[in-house]
């Protein structure tokens, strides 16, 4: 209820001010804090290195401080709808027409947490693909609220979640009767792509959950421009017209890597624990390693 009193007041303000706020905050940490802005160097280093945008590394750097606090403020907000343009919402529409599953595959790109709002406005419901952490008994502190958040957030909605542990039998079934499956495609895997201008060790679930359950892949991303967020879809990936799972993959990592570049300070650090973690450099992101077993 405390958490719930809290949204409510947070949504008194008006989200134009409260957006400035947070763009001011975050000028202001990149200015005070020279832990943030190190931190904030590394991650774009890791995010931009061997790309075009290299060049561009401290301007991102600080952009990217500032794109962490407006990520803050709208999470901790009442979850507005996401604008959305004609041709996305075509596109959006025309998929979900069809007789078949729809595999939403997105990455950790602004504030993505919005962007299933569009599914549910259109009287379907989708199913997302979350970490264990996300079912974790909830406590007392931060992590706690974050997840009491989370969950809030979804249950409004009407979305499901379904965990990422042996998921794989469970979503092709869901995608072979029409479903809606939401997935991430920036999380670690066996498969070396080249993504961002070097080997990204890259899960190929989405690709391969499309070719065997004949489902179409949507790409989508969360977008800020100042205090508003637009979800941007783009064509389909239809599996019928790739050769094999290794090629829909290639071509499916072609379209985030175009719309990250484009904002690349707006992707969350790939070095977070569950991630790539420290394994994510300007060289490459290996797969990280896994602890080591308790004796």
């Amino acid at each position: 209820m405390r958490g719930q009193a809290a949204l409510r007041l947070r949504g008194l303000t008006p989200l134009r001010i409260a957006a400035r706020r947070a763009e001011a905050r975050g000028r202001a940490t990149w200015e005070q804090r020279p832990e943030k802005r190190e931190r904030a160097l590394a991650t774009m280093d890791a995010i931009v290195g061997g790309t075009a945008r290299a060049g561009d590394l401290e301007m991102l750097a600080r952009r990217h401080v500032i794109e962490t606090e407006t990520y803050e403020t709208a999470f901790w907000r009442p979850w507005r709808d996401p604008a959305i343009d004609a041709i996305s919402s075509a596109r959006l529409r025309a998929a979900l027409a069809r007789d078949r599953g729809v595999l939403l595959s997105t990455c950790h790109l602004g504030p993505y947490f919005l962007t299933m709002a569009l599914i549910a406005s259109l009287g379907r419901t989708p199913y997302a693909v979350v970490a264990p952490w996300f079912f974790e008994q909830p406590g007392e502190d931060e992590w706690a609220r974050r997840l009491d958040r989370w969950w809030e957030g979804i249950s409004r909605r009407g979305e499901r979640v379904v965990s990422s542990v042996g998921s794989f039998p469970v979503l092709r079934a869901l995608l072979e009767q029409g479903e809606i499956v939401y997935l991430f495609f920036d999380m670690p895997g066996s498969r070396e792509t080249r993504f961002l201008g070097k080997p990204v060790m890259l899960a190929t679930g989405s690709a391969r959950l499309a070719i065997e359950a004949d489902a179409q892949i949507l790409p989508i991303r969360a977008r800020r421009e100042g205090h508003r967020v637009w979800a941007d879809v783009a064509e389909p990936l239809d599996p019928r017209d790739f050769a094999d799972a290794e090629e829909l993959h290639d071509a499916l990592a072609a379209v985030h890597e175009r719309w990250i570049l484009e904002t690349p300070e707006s992707l969350e650090d790939p070095r977070r624990p569950g991630s790539w973690e420290e394994a994510a450099t300007a060289r490459g992101w290996a797969r990280p390693q896994p602890p080591p077993a308790a004796s």
